[in-house]
This record gives structure tokens, sequence and C-alpha cells, in this order.
């Protein structure tokens, strides 16, 4: 018998490898079984190399303000996991633009995730290049998209197109896009549809182009033909591609894809419950006026003959200087020294209106002048205007509109720092409120800015006449756009200049006495920007949760949430179909109503919530 010191060098070599696995094995097992078990959600996935905090930002951001659960994992935390853990996991998100390499280890373990009934959210270039960052020969998780979409070897740089993004009016509902922010696509005759900008002269959006015919639900396409977002089965779960750089867009004013396809994913993939954006989970439109110079005083009092003055309360902004085009036209309002401006003023903040600046000072003066680098010069118009209100309202002034949309980065800043939470903007199209991704120095504490919404090329009363908008055209959008936020369940800002008021006073009538009957219905709501931006920073102090509850074999769920100030108004949304059974409320001062859609459980006071819940387990295509 060879004694065990006399074993050659490879014998040893062979164990002390055999040794090295059996302890890898074990720390992994051990290392799965004290990781916590991950809440019911979805899962960000990251790589284990620190990713870009501002990509990152952005999806924490996105999911918070869509009321989605999601947390955080490491990409070798996901590996660790047991196959139970995994599966308590209902969705995984793959980002674009912070998740372009993942490990072969990696890939298989999504693969087999998606196959015994997961859900993979796959984006743009995740999972396309190597680890030394080249792109790859095939993409990663091709064969989980269905289609070939790297052909880097055969197109080079040319495989990534810019052109228009086209759907189905299907897509418009499931994703939940306001009316207006796509037009039809008149080249096909198909009734497809094409993404629209306000503005701009197009909208064009980066994609790579695919091979193949997608073997599933088509959302998107090129106009090439190359699938821009599909969902498709496999195995027993589902994966959803979207070929367009939604983090990219999202940090660059453009939120709305990352923002409507995270909510369809939650929401029509996963089956899952959110939390409302607006109080109550009522939805409603943010009416806000701009009141430009001393010309659109007079037209004030045709839109109370008209009703406006009978709902609301509504955002109006006013631009107060002496002059309006240069200095020395007296064309403005000069409400420190008009008795009639100053009494309009007044009447319209005691009816409840909000009342806030409209630029500064000088609408058009400052509008066509003021740019990145002259804050110096235009902050005292800033002032006065802020000042002349407040003299009038004995109040600070909590809201904002730019003047023909121009709003530097130095005007938010100085916004906040000045008390100003809420502000009218031209950029993330048809979003409701969102933190806004202007400046990558500063992403946090910032005032809650306002998109506004638009029927094409076509967002206020003056530009319907300026683009032969007939009345009809006009009523309609307005009356899709309040019957929009009902159903949905969410706040979207429709603005306007009194004056153009005039040419469309029977389709304004209509679309008020829609909106009338739905008040009083309770299923709509006017608010102003300074009280859904309040709302909302309550909202945020909120903290929930879903677990499965403890010893329940049918895979009910328990919500926790907890807000250090109060729950009052916050409001869960929950799905359900044939077989979810009533939501139990377990701790807590809620109301609980079924919707159309599912449940609704509002707080009415207190810190503290519990649910008990069955969520519905299929999965959409």
């Amino acid at each position: 018998m060879i004694k065990v010191q006399q074993w050659p060098k490879w014998v040893w070599l062979v164990v002390i490898l055999v040794l090295a696995l059996l302890v890898s094995l074990g720390w992994h097992w051990q290392r799965s079984r004290n990781m916590p078990a991950p809440a019911v959600g979805m899962v960000l996935l990251l790589p284990d190399n620190a990713p870009s905090q501002k990509y990152v930002l952005a999806w924490q951001d996105a999911a918070a303000e869509s009321g989605v659960l999601m947390s955080q994992m490491r990409a070798s935390d996901f590996v660790g996991l047991d196959a139970a853990q995994r599966a308590q996991i209902r969705g995984v998100v793959l980002p674009d633009s912070i998740h372009r390499y993942i490990s072969p280890a990696l890939g298989s373990v999504l693969e087999e995730y998606v196959r015994q009934g997961g859900a993979l959210w796959l984006n743009y270039d995740a999972a396309t290049e190597n680890a030394e960052g080249r792109f790859l020969e095939r993409a990663e998780l091709t064969r989980l998209v269905g289609v070939e979409y790297l052909l880097f070897q055969e197109r080079g740089k040319g495989m990534i197109h810019n052109d228009a993004l086209l759907v189905p009016p299907s897509t418009l509902q499931d994703l939940g896009i306001a009316p207006g922010r796509f037009q039809p696509y008149t080249a096909s005759g198909s009734g497809w549809l094409q993404a629209t900008t306000y503005g701009y002269d197009n909208a064009a959006f980066s994609y790579f182009e695919t091979r193949g015919r997608f073997p599933g639900k088509l959302m998107a396409e090129g106009r090439d033909g190359s699938v821009l977002a599909g969902l498709r089965s496999y195995g027993k779960g589902k994966v959803l591609f979207v070929n367009l750089p939604v983090t990219y867009l999202a940090v660059r004013t453009d939120g709305l894809w990352l923002h409507s396809f995270l909510a369809f994913f939650n929401r029509q993939v996963l089956h899952l419950p959110r939390l409302s954006a607006v109080p109550d989970g009522i939805g409603g439109l943010v009416m806000n006026w701009h009141v430009d110079a001393a010309n659109a005083l007079p037209y004030i009092d045709m839109l109370e003959k008209i009703g406006f003055l009978k709902q609301g309360p509504y955002s109006i902004h006013f631009t107060t200087g002496p002059d309006t085009n240069r200095p020395g036209d007296h064309l403005g309002m000069d409400l420190a020294n008009n008795a009639k401006a100053q009494a309009v003023v007044s009447r319209l903040k005691g009816m409840g209106n909000e009342i806030g600046a409209h630029g500064g000072w000088a609408h058009n003066y400052f509008a066509f002048n003021v740019n990145e680098h002259n804050a110096a010069e235009w902050t005292p118009y800033l002032e006065h205007n802020k000042q002349d209100l407040e003299n009038v309202i004995h109040q600070p002034l909590t809201e904002y509109s730019a003047p023909n949309g121009n709003q530097p980065s130095w005007v938010t800043d100085w916004l906040r720092k000045h008390g100003v939470i809420a502000y009218y903007q031209v950029a993330n199209l048809s979003m409701g409120p969102t933190r806004s991704y202007v400046d990558p120095a500063n992403m946090h504490d910032r005032p809650w800015s306002f998109p506004v919404s638009a029927d094409g090329s076509v967002a206020s009363f003056e530009e319907g006449v300026r683009n032969d908008y007939g009345q009809p055209r006009m009523q309609a959008w307005l009356q899709a756009m309040t019957r929009f936020v009902v159903d949905q369940g969410e706040a979207r800002l429709v603005y306007f200049h009194p004056p153009g008021v005039y040419f469309y006073q029977n389709a304004a009538a209509s679309w008020l006495a829609q909106t009338a009957s739905l008040h009083a219905s309770g299923q709509f709501r006017w608010y102003t920007m300074t009280g859904l931006a309040r709302f909302l920073s309550q909202r945020e102090l909120t903290t929930w949760q879903a677990r499965p509850l403890a010893g329940a074999t049918d895979g009910r769920l328990r919500i926790q949430a907890h807000n250090p100030q109060s729950l009052a108004e916050q409001s869960w949304l929950l799905p359900k179909d044939s077989v979810t059974g009533r939501p139990l409320l377990t701790a807590g001062d809620a109301r609980l109503e079924e919707t159309p859609q599912g449940w609704r459980v509002t707080a009415r006071s207190g810190k503290d919530l519990q649910i008990d819940y069955l969520p519905p387990t299929g999965n959409s295509q």
C-alpha cells in the first residue's frame, strides 16, 4: 500500500481541488440558507461591480413614483439563491445602460428561472457585451427573447437605428399612456400609431435592428419592422423584451417609457399591488392657467361665464411686471400698481385656487433671453414677480411655470431655494408629476415637476387655433384626458392661456359639464400642483412590503405599510380575477372598495396598515 506521504503530486492536487470545491459548495449552501427570503415583488438585477448611481436612482425613483415594489439585488446574490427563494420573486428586471455584461452562470440561472415560471424584463443593451465591454457575437439571452437583436458582426454600428416608434392602439391601453402622445401613422394604413413630441419636429428612438418574427404579443415596432417591445411565453414563465434605452431616456427628461413599462410589468405581467399616486386613489387633472400680460385679464370674465369658476381648485400663474416684449412697452399687467389686477388675483385666491408665478416679470422678454449663463442678469425678474404676487396673496408662493417652457437649471435651483415645490414642465411629455432628472449632480430634493399633456403638437387652446384644430377635436381630446385619469386613477396636467378659450367656448363648456358630472359621482377631482406635491412628498415617507403569509398554502400575501406621520389618503390598488377573494384588513383604519380593475384599500388615519390578500397568479399575454 502506498503511504499518504508517498502520493504523487498530481494526486495531492486533485485532493486539494476537490476539498476546495466542497468548501465552496458548502459556503454557498450555508449562505443561501442564511439569506433572508426576498419580499414578493420585482427585483432590479445589478452587476456586482458598482454601476452608475444616476441610472440606478432613475429606476429607484420610477418605482417609488409608480407605487411599485422593487428591490435591488446583485447578480451573484441572485445566482446564490436556491430555487425556492428565487421562485418567491415574481419578476426580474435586467436594465439597459447598467447591466450590459452578465456571466454565463447568471444567464443559465435566468433561463431556468423563467422556464420554471418566473418573469424577466430585458431591456435594450442588457447582456450584449463581454467582460471587456465589447459586443458579443450573439446576445446572451437571444433564446429567451425569440428574435436576433445583436447584429454587430454583420452591421457594425449600423445595427443601431434611430427612427419612429410605432404601436397598435392596444399598447396605449396596456401601458397606460395618456391620449395625444401617439398620433395615427398614416404611411401604412395599418391603424397603428406613432409616438410624437411637443415642441420638436420628430420623435426618434434608438433601437437594435432585429431579425425574425416575434413569437408572442408584439407591442411596438420600428418602421423597418424591428421589434421594439413584446411579451412572450417561455416555458412556464414570461419574457418582456423592450428594445429601447428606457434608463438613458429617463435621465434625459423622457421618463414616460420607463414608468409606463414598469407599471405594465407590475400590473399585467406580475399582477402585483401598487401604491396609488393620487389622494384616495381618485384620478384627476391639474388645470394650469398662464396669465401672461394685461390683455389676458378681461378674458377671465369670459371663463367665469363659461363655468370655469364653478369648479376647481386650479393652479393659476401670473406674469406681473409692467412690460411684456421689451422694457418700456407697458403691455404687462403691472400688478404692483394695478388695483383691478390685484382684485382679480385676490378673488381667484379667495376661491381656493393656488396662485403661482409665471416666469420672470416680463413674459416674452424673459422667455426669449434667459439661458444657462445669465443668472445674475435675470434673477431679479424672478424676484420681482414673486414679490408682486406675495404682496397680494400674503403668503409664500409654492408654484411656478416657465414662459415658453424655457427653464435653465439655475432657475430650478432658485425655485428650490425660495420655497417653490412644484413647477410646470414641457419635458417628460404626458407623464404625471415626477422628480425630473435635469441636473445629474443634484437629482434629489428637487421640486416636483408637472409635465404638460398634449395632443400631438397642440397642448393649449391658442395652439389649437394656430394648427386649425376644430372644436370637435379639442372637445374630444379634453374629454378623453378626463376619462383617462378617471380610469387609470392618476393625475395629469393640462394648461392654457385665458384668451385662447375664446375660440373654443363650446368645447370648454362640454368638457366642464363632463368633469362636473364625474366629480359629483366621486370619480374625478381637480388638483393643484401644490396640493399634489405635498401629497406626493408625504407619500414618499411611506414604506411597505408584501410577503407570503405565514402558514398560508394558497399564495396569500400580507401587505404591511407604515408612515411615520400618517397614512391618511394613501391607497393601495390590488388586482383581482375570478379566483381572488376579498382582501382582509387585519390592522389599521382603512376603507375597502371594489373597482372595475380590482380592489382599492384607502387608509383613513393612523401610521400603520396591514392587509391579507390573495393576488392573481395567471400571467397575461
